[in-house]
């Protein structure tokens, strides 16, 4: 189920693995805050599902976990919510 973007509303920044790539990357996505550390994973111009293995697809819904970096906070996919 997709969540249709009003014209208030903002998109997040989540940070989503890429699996198989031998070392740990993570590539920045669009989603939208469904409440408490839940989001949903937007689609975004620059997928592609034969070039890039997501963990979490885009139209998931997943939970966030801050991690902190070199330039502040930023939200990791963590695990699929429900």
């Amino acid at each position: 189920m997709s969540v249709e973007l009003a014209s208030n509303t903002k998109a997040s920044t989540i940070y989503v693995r890429l699996l198989d790539e031998g070392t740990d990357v993570f590539r920045p996505s669009s989603a939208i805050a469904l409440g408490g550390d839940v989001y949903e994973l937007l689609p975004s111009e620059s997928y592609d599902p034969e070039d890039e293995c997501w963990e979490f697809e885009p139209g998931s819904r997943v939970h966030a976990l801050p991690r902190q970096g070199a330039e502040g906070e930023y939200l990791v996919a963590s695990s699929l919510a429900e």
